[in-house]
């Protein structure tokens, strides 16, 4: 019984450690969008703002973050993956996270 205990804690664990870097990718991939919309932004604000906000909030919770900007002259997209912490050495558990987000870029217009 207490083997069963012990996976059934570590897995909520491993659960938690997962949303949690989803949630850190997310919010990496919105402050890059904030960043990279901006009037004049240059090419790669949104990555370079995403990298930012992961390195000031993030610790270790996402593991090897690569953070990708894309733009048309539109909109401006950020996407965000990485890995989990593993807290059980299992293969085959999903570690993976990827999470993106997209806005329109700000642009000057005469009514």
């Amino acid at each position: 019984m207490f083997p069963l205990v012990l996976v059934l804690t570590f897995g909520g664990v491993q659960v938690a450690f997962w949303f949690q870097a989803r949630a850190m990718c997310q919010a990496a991939a919105q402050a890059g969008v904030r960043a990279g919309r901006v009037l004049g932004a240059p090419a790669g604000a949104g990555a370079a703002g995403a990298t930012a906000y992961l390195a000031a909030t993030a610790g270790d919770t996402v593991g090897g973050p690569l953070l990708s900007e894309s733009r048309t002259t539109t909109t401006v997209s950020v996407r965000c993956t990485g890995t989990a912490l593993r807290v059980m050495p299992l293969p085959g558990l999903p570690l993976d996270v990827a999470q993106s987000d997209a806005a329109a870029r700000e642009r000057f217009t005469v009514p």
